[in-house]
């Protein structure tokens, strides 16, 4: 039996290896990089919110990727118990069920629980991140 810190880093380190040789490498190594400080400066809603915003502004200009990626990662996570349901492809139309589930309709209780096992996960995407990507994609402002 595997302790829920066990199964965080093995997931986080499933999403990384699954990240590395995209095209869009580098900029979700950044991204990972800084989630942490978004997410204890902004709050974790605003923080999806910006990710959100980011993908899609970036995804017209046929970029955007990792933003999508990082919810992806983030709401499986919370929501699917690390079950692949979100994609970088489909979470674009799941915005509403996404943000209801993890900030409008969650109780304060709930809603730091998922703050705080965000960061956690975050820990986990970051140091993989560090060891196993290529670094030095573009800049993340929130």
């Amino acid at each position: 039996m595997k302790t829920l810190e066990q199964e965080r880093s093995n997931y986080a380190f499933k999403c990384i290896s699954e990240i590395k040789g995209e095209s869009f490498e580098k900029d979700a190594s950044s991204l990972i990089s800084k989630l942490g400080t978004l997410i204890l400066t902004n709050g974790l809603g605003n923080t999806l919110a910006f990710l959100f915003a980011k993908g899609r502004d970036q995804q017209k200009k046929g970029k955007g990727v990792h933003h999508r990626e990082v919810i992806a990662i983030i709401s499986n996570w919370l929501l699917k118990q690390g079950e692949k349901y979100y994609t970088r492809d489909n979470v674009e139309g799941k915005i509403e069920e996404i943000m209801v589930k993890l900030v409008l309709d969650a109780s304060i209780e709930e809603y730091m629980y998922y703050t705080e096992e965000t960061l956690r996960l975050v820990n986990w995407l970051k140091r993989f991140s560090d060891a196993m990507l290529e670094s030095g994609g573009e800049d993340e402002q929130a």
